[in-house]
C-alpha cells in the first residue's frame, strides 16, 4: 500500500496561554526541531513505501525551513495565513490541530496526492519500538483509546484508511464551533469514530508512538 504520512508541526511557538495552561511549550524552539528530526527519522525508518506532508505553522528560521523541505516530500507552512496562525496559537489546542488537519487534507486533494493509508503523527512523536506495520497496513482505521476509553481517543497517532479522509475532513469542518469551545481533540476524534464507516475499527492497546507532552514533560507511551 501507498502510505501518505501527515506530520502536524509548530516548532517555533508563540508564547501565549492554552485554555488550560500557561505553558504552552517547556521546550525551546532549537529542542521542538530536534524532536521533530526524530519524527521524520523513525518514519522513514518504520513505515514503508511512504511519502512525508510536513504541515507547520510558525516563523521558521531559513535553516529550519531548508532543512524541512529537504526531508519531506511535500511541505506546507501556514504561518503566512493570519487566521490559521491565530487559531494555531490561541486558546484552543483543538481548533489548532483541527485547522491543521483540514489545511493538510485540502492540499493532499489539490495537489492529487496518491495513497491508500493516511497516518498523522504529532509532530516531536516518534515511532516506537511497539509500532509493528503490519497492524497498520489493511484498509481499517487504526487507532488507540487512551486507558481502552472509548470517549477518549489518542490524537498523536492514528491511521485512516483514504475511504474515510473527505468524512474526517466534512466532519472537522461542521464542528469547528466546538473547537473553539476548547473540547479536547482526543474526544472530539472520539466522535467522530462513533458515526457509520465502511470499515472496521482496529484499536490498539500499544499503538507504538512515544513523546513528551509539551506543556508538561510528561512522557508518553502508548
Amino acid at each position: 500500500m501507498n502510505n501518505l504520512v501527515l506530520i502536524t508541526s509548530v516548532i517555533c511557538i508563540e508564547n501565549k496561554p492554552l485554555s488550560y495552561t500557561n505553558i504552552r511549550s517547556v521546550y525551546s524552539h532549537e529542542e521542538r526541531f530536534e524532536q521533530t528530526k526524530k519524527t521524520i527519522q523513525t518514519i522513514r525508518e518504520k513505515i514503508p513505501n511512504s511519502k512525508i506532508l510536513l504541515v507547520e505553522c510558525s516563523n521558521l528560521t531559513e535553516d529550519i525551513s531548508n532543512y524541512l523541505v529537504e526531508k519531506s516530500d511535500f511541505f506546507l507552512n501556514l504561518y503566512n495565513d493570519k487566521t490559521i496562525r491565530n487559531n494555531t496559537s490561541g486558546l484552543s489546542k483543538a481548533l489548532g490541530e483541527g485547522t491543521m488537519t483540514i489545511c493538510a487534507i485540502n492540499y493532499i486533494k489539490q495537489n492529487n496526492i496518491e495513497y491508500d493509508n493516511l497516518f498523522k503523527i504529532t509532530g516531536r512523536y516518534w515511532l516506537s519500538e511497539n509500532f509493528i506495520y503490519n497492524n497498520f497496513n489493511n484498509h481499517d482505521i487504526v487507532i488507540n483509546y487512551i486507558y481502552g476509553d472509548r470517549d477518549n481517543t489518542s490524537t498523536s497517532l492514528y491511521k485512516l484508511h483514504k475511504i474515510n479522509v473527505e468524512d474526517f475532513m466534512n466532519f472537522l469542518n461542521r464542528n469547528i464551533h466546538l473547537m473553539i469551545q476548547c473540547i479536547g481533540y482526543e474526544v472530539l476524534f472520539a466522535i467522530f469514530l462513533k458515526e457509520p464507516k465502511p470499515n472496521n475499527i482496529i484499536h490498539l492497546n500499544k499503538i507504538g508512538v512515544n513523546g513528551y507532552i509539551s506543556v508538561s514533560h510528561d512522557f508518553i507511551d502508548s
